[in-house]
């Protein structure tokens, strides 16, 4: 009989596929940002935001110029080749390179900055392992990896689901949630620090109608949200590298490393 079955066909939910969630908190992203980024050297990864910079810059909401706002040293790292030279033109430091090979990042050959900042970035990626593993040469032995990324358990995810929708950015390939984030990261070279939830920014573009439905749903959850962070719309982390040995054994960018010595 299969171990991972009952004898009448029903899964066993054996404890170790059950997972307590830690205790976390409810954050404001952005002052939670700014105060990760103040006065240090930050790299933002996917920094142009998918042809949404002159809106959100219009709107004062650009992540980028942000934390560049608050950090003594601030740089980017796109594959939007027209982004980064708008980016440029705008008097933003940025740079061009496929995050998910780490060949190319190295190649940047860029000084490590205190924290690297990847904000809504991992679930676009085809390759979150690879990228992983090559932005380690971005950041120094005790920098910070800090997080962005929609929550699958958000409570917005279950309504949806109620009532036959799926409320998902068309370029999205995975959803993550405390557990599989954690994972994630151990197996690529990094140790999850902390974790907290936030809730999504009020909605200021598309149809009247359905703006004002979510802003009006956002406000209405606020105190659900506040007795459980765990299903507000977003995932904050904070990470560190895990040891040299662990990150180098079975790593791309150490194979690489090895190939051009």
């Amino acid at each position: 009989m299969d171990s991972e079955h009952l004898g009448d066909g029903i899964p066993d939910l054996r404890l170790p596929s059950v997972h307590r969630l830690p205790r976390v908190r409810l954050v404001d992203r952005l002052e939670l940002l700014r105060s990760l980024v103040r006065g240090r050297r930050v790299i933002d990864l996917g920094f142009v935001d998918e042809g949404q910079m002159h809106a959100k810059r219009g709107r004062g909401t650009w992540l980028h110029e942000i934390l560049c706002t608050e950090a003594c040293e601030c740089a980017g790292i796109d594959v939007d080749g027209q982004g980064i030279a708008r980016a440029r033109d705008l008097g933003f430091v940025g740079y061009f390179a496929d995050l998910q090979d780490p060949q190319a990042v190295a190649a940047l050959s860029l000084e490590p900055a205190e924290v690297l900042f990847a904000g809504d970035l991992l679930e676009h990626l085809d390759r979150p392992g690879a990228f992983l593993e090559g932005v380690t040469v971005l950041v120094e032995p005790e920098g910070l990896l800090v997080l962005t990324t929609p929550n699958a358990h958000a409570l917005t995810n279950v309504i949806g689901g109620a009532m036959r929708r799926e409320f998902v950015n068309p370029d999205h390939v995975s959803w993550l949630s405390w557990r599989t984030l954690q994972t994630l990261l151990d197996r690529h070279g990094w140790r999850l620090d902390e974790i907290a939830y936030y809730r999504f920014p009020r909605v200021e573009s598309g149809p009247r109608m359905a703006r004002a439905f979510f802003n009006a749903y956002q406000v209405a959850a606020m105190p659900l949200f506040r007795l459980r962070p765990n299903l507000a719309d977003g995932l904050f982390a904070i990470a560190r590298r895990s040891s040299v040995q662990s990150l180098l054994l079975g790593s791309e960018l150490f194979t690489y490393l090895m190939n051009s010595s």
